[in-house]
């Protein structure tokens, strides 16, 4: 059995963390907007999480542990998945895409 390095150790860990993270904020924004939920689709919840993910990177934790994801507005929800959209589109840049979303989230701080 190959042996792991550090390293790779480490990636793996944070990438448990990230999802960890973008888990818990879907569960919360699930339970703020309720049944406007269901009017996702699955590709929306894919650019969601993405977003969420690349922001959970961008942020500082101690902020993103404050962020009141239940407090999120269903319009909030479709502008990030928007914001997402246009970043997989290239129609903005990855880096735009990121801090738009986190202006977004840290609203809620």
């Amino acid at each position: 059995m190959p042996e792991v390095t550090k390293t790779e150790v480490g990636r793996r860990l944070f990438q448990v963390h990230k999802e960890k993270g973008v888990e818990n904020a879907l569960k919360k924004i699930h339970r703020g907007i309720g049944d406007d939920y269901k009017m996702l689709s699955e590709d929306d919840i894919e650019v969601l999480k993405r977003m969420l993910g690349e922001c959970w990177v961008y942020i500082d934790r101690s902020i993103w542990e404050k962020i009141a994801f239940t407090r999120i507005s269903f319009n909030d929800i479709l502008h990030i998945i928007q914001i997402g959209n246009s970043a997989i589109r290239k129609d903005s840049t990855d880096t735009k895409a990121i801090e738009d979303v986190t202006a977004i989230l840290t609203g809620m701080v």
